[in-house]
């Protein structure tokens, strides 16, 4: 009868453990490439559903320095379409869950390859049901708009 109670409380006390917590949002990603004359390039990411992802791109080597650049969601919707472009920054959020297709499109060269960088950086989902979070937040979002520029230029110096 002893062990028939402990068991019934061991039972009650895993019954009250927390939910476990949401996996990690995927691991940020740096990617440089060399894009061929009149070739295009698609990369694929998954993204968990209700997160951050904010992407990042610039062209640091060829003639020009510009691509063309597209961003579709896992619907097939196209979030951002950019031509003739040397660097672009885009932000989605909330997430679809699924892989996202960012392409870098050289097609209009004829001759000259490019040298392309680009970065993937994830937010796990956030419950935006606390208004004052936000707005504490939104002077947290300022500073961390201003490092990844910085962190940027870093890395293209090192590049170079």
């Amino acid at each position: 009868e002893m062990a028939a109670r402990w068991l019934w409380l061991l039972a009650l006390g895993a019954a009250a453990s927390p939910p476990p917590p949401p996996p990690p949002p995927p691991a940020d990603a740096e990617v440089t490439f060399v894009l061929p004359a009149g070739r295009r390039e698609c990369f694929y990411q998954a993204a968990p559903g209700n997160a951050s992802m904010e992407t990042e791109y610039q062209v640091i080597g060829g003639a020009g320095l510009d691509v063309d650049f597209s961003l579709e969601s896992p619907s097939g919707l196209v979030l951002v379409s950019e031509r003739r472009r040397s660097d672009g920054a885009h932000t989605v959020e909330p997430t679809e869950a699924g892989d996202y297709k960012l392409c870098f499109d050289n097609s209009f060269s004829a001759i000259s390859e490019k040298l392309v960088f680009f970065e993937l950086l994830f937010d796990s989902a956030r419950p935006d049901d606390d208004e004052e979070d936000e707005e504490e937040d939104e002077g947290d979002a300022w500073a961390e708009a201003v490092e990844p520029e910085d962190a940027l230029d870093v890395k293209i110096e090192d590049i170079k």
